[in-house]
């Protein structure tokens, strides 16, 4: 059997490597697939073959290599993550449009996996979207709100809805918690100088989930686990996450990690999606718009989080415990 995948992958950003390590993490619970090849579609095939050992890797950008890589694929996996939506620009789906076409005809079947969709601004973006749902075996999103959003633009067959991938994961290496660990990123209105409170426990560790963008977006004096030039799988790093007291984040990825391994959070919303994680995790009493990150609010939002921690981590297990199941049903 050969499983082919496409997602936001060999871009130096760990959270969609969470999303694949964590979508071959549910295959190997199924015995089905023991021993099928599985070929990734990725921007950087080296740096994915080290990230996920036992897989094989074509140049995204290749469309001939492409082609020629996805030959004999009996299921396609597309997603998961956020990858058709135009926040950032039209053309992103244009592509991901164009390169799941050429996959749907090389594909015996094909599956979203754990879809984020949206934003979609462009009358475009919506009728692309539209069609390419439309020629989809089966489609499983991560939340509410993708599944209304497919329906609204004419997705007609069922769409189930499930967890992110990441879910599946388990963490390495956790040792007994201490500290905070920080993972934060430069947006509009988000100032980069800003002091971690007091209530934090010490000490302080910052994850740049997104190399190089977010390690250039530091808190002065705090020590830094670059986890690409460490060469630490995504497990180890995920350990990390579960060996601290407190999580700070923005990127979705690093609170889905704290939520995973039960870790308290304060969750810092720069979109949608961080809003809907907070939400559900329970933890929506100490989200803060990332506007309104100021010394001040992050202060109270450690504070209140810290005398309740106890209750937190219970709530935050049994919340993993859930997704981790939803995460498996694709």
């Amino acid at each position: 059997m050969k499983l082919s995948a496409l997602g936001y992958y060999g871009f130096s950003n760990l959270g969609d490597e969470a999303v694949l390590a964590g979508i071959r993490s549910a295959l190997a619970t199924e015995s089905r697939f023991d021993g099928a090849e599985f070929l990734v579609l990725s921007n950087s095939p080296e740096e994915t073959k080290r990230l996920h050992p036992g897989v094989s890797a074509a140049d995204r950008w290749s469309w001939k290599g492409a082609w020629d890589a996805l030959a004999g694929t009996d299921l396609f996996l597309f997603g998961g993550g956020s990858l058709l939506q135009d926040a950032t620009s039209v053309k992103s789906v244009l592509w991901y449009f164009l390169m799941t076409s050429l996959a749907r005809k090389r594909a015996k079947k094909l599956l979203w996996w754990g879809q984020g969709v949206g934003p979609l601004n462009s009358p475009h973006s919506r009728r692309l979207t539209g069609i390419l749902a439309n020629r989809a075996d089966i489609i499983t999103v991560r939340d509410e709100a993708s599944a209304n959003l497919l329906k609204d633009i004419g997705a007609r067959g069922s769409i189930q809805l499930v967890a992110d991938p990441a879910f599946a994961l388990e963490p390495r290496n956790v040792t007994p918690p201490s500290g905070t660990l920080l993972s934060l990123r430069a947006w509009p209105g988000v100032k980069g100088d800003w002091q971690v409170p007091t209530a934090a426990p010490q000490p302080r560790l910052w994850v740049p989930m997104h190399l190089p963008e977010d390690r250039d977006f530091l808190t002065p004096g705090v020590e830094v686990l670059d986890w690409k030039e460490s060469g630490a799988t995504i497990a180890e790093t995920m350990g990390r996450f579960a060996a601290s007291e407190l999580v700070i984040a923005m990127r979705l990825h690093a609170l889905i990690f704290a939520a995973r391994c039960g870790v308290p959070f304060v969750p810092i919303s720069y979109d949608p999606k961080v809003d809907a994680l907070a939400k559900a995790a329970g933890q929506h009493d100490v989200l803060l718009p990332a506007a309104q990150a100021t010394d001040e609010t992050m202060k109270d939002a450690v504070e209140k989080v810290m005398e309740s921690a106890t209750a937190r981590r219970t709530q935050l297990m049994a919340f993993a415990d859930e997704r981790r199941h939803a995460a498996l049903l694709p």
